[in-house]
């Protein structure tokens, strides 16, 4: 038995443990210089930039539908849900690799309203016209009125609206 003895000293537990985290017995995420590694029983499953979104939802699919790992370990070692790796799947499904690179919905940080409008759309509130309505009128959503009246106070020189 001394190539088995030699075999697990090629896949030694890593001695950095801060930048690797175990997915499962045969699975580990390694981070380091800002790259990730993911590796399976000792092979590279996937190597990518540590901000690459749409890589590293690939790499988590990879994961799943192949057998190596749980969605929930998954989402515990990558931190995020099990509906974001539903979420992933569908979209690479429906759309190739290329649909992974976006989340859904409205961009993060994205103002809904431009600034010139905001300013109309408080006069309108001041006015005691409803959200509604001026999402007609604006031809934006309610939602997008309303965060207009919620900024921060140093954003606009006015005190924020608790309430709509």
């Amino acid at each position: 038995m001394a190539g088995a003895e030699r075999q697990a000293a090629l896949f030694a537990e890593p001695h950095d443990t801060e930048s690797s985290v175990v997915i499962n017995d045969r699975c580990l995420l390694r981070t380091s210089s800002g790259f990730r590694v993911v590796v399976v029983s000792g092979v590279v499953l996937a190597h990518y930039a540590a901000g690459d979104r749409m890589a590293e939802a690939y790499a988590m699919l990879n994961l799943v539908e192949q057998g190596w790992a749980s969605q929930t370990e998954v989402a515990r070692v990558f931190g995020c849900s099990t509906r974001s790796i539903r979420r992933h799947e569908g979209r690479f499904h429906a759309g190739g690799l290329a649909a992974l690179g976006r989340a859904g919905g409205y961009p993060r940080g994205l103002r809904r309203v431009r600034t010139d409008r905001e300013q109309l759309v408080r006069r309108l509130k001041g006015q005691g016209v409803a959200n509604r309505e001026i999402a007609r009128r604006l031809g934006v959503t309610p939602k997008a009125c309303g965060s207009c009246s919620n900024a921060p106070a140093g954003t606009t020189g006015r005190p924020s609206r608790s309430r709509c």
